[in-house]
């Protein structure tokens, strides 16, 4: 599985240059980098340790898919059910947070984004 989301991720990497030059020259903003493809469904506290570690300067667009495991979600079609609610506890955990913290990395959103466009 992790295997095939990296080559996926590759392949739009590839495509995503030609989107941000279209959403650039339309006044879209967005971020300078993202990352999360590959780890959809199998994310590690210590991966995402590793991430914050070595972030670039600029913004990254991280993507998870945090949640809880409730009858909702039970219900939903999709393969990420068990790994919402692990990916909710690796990112409110104290040490991520205070790592986030410590480096000094501001959370944003796409708003947040636009205005400083």
């Amino acid at each position: 599985m992790v295997l095939k989301q990296g080559v996926q991720a590759r392949g739009l990497k590839l495509l995503a240059r030609d989107a941000r030059e279209m959403a650039e020259r339309t006044g879209i903003a967005t971020s300078d980098y993202f990352c999360g493809i590959a780890q959809t469904g199998v994310m590690t506290k210590e991966g995402v340790h590793r991430l914050l570690e070595i972030l670039p300067d600029g913004t990254t667009e991280f993507m998870c898919h945090p949640g809880y495991f409730d009858e909702d979600l039970r219900k939903s079609p999709t393969r990420l059910q068990e790994s919402r609610q692990q990916e909710l506890a690796i990112l409110t955990d104290t040490a991520i947070r205070k790592l986030v913290a410590t480096k000094g990395i501001r959370l944003i959103n796409y708003a947040f984004l636009a205005q400083a466009a």
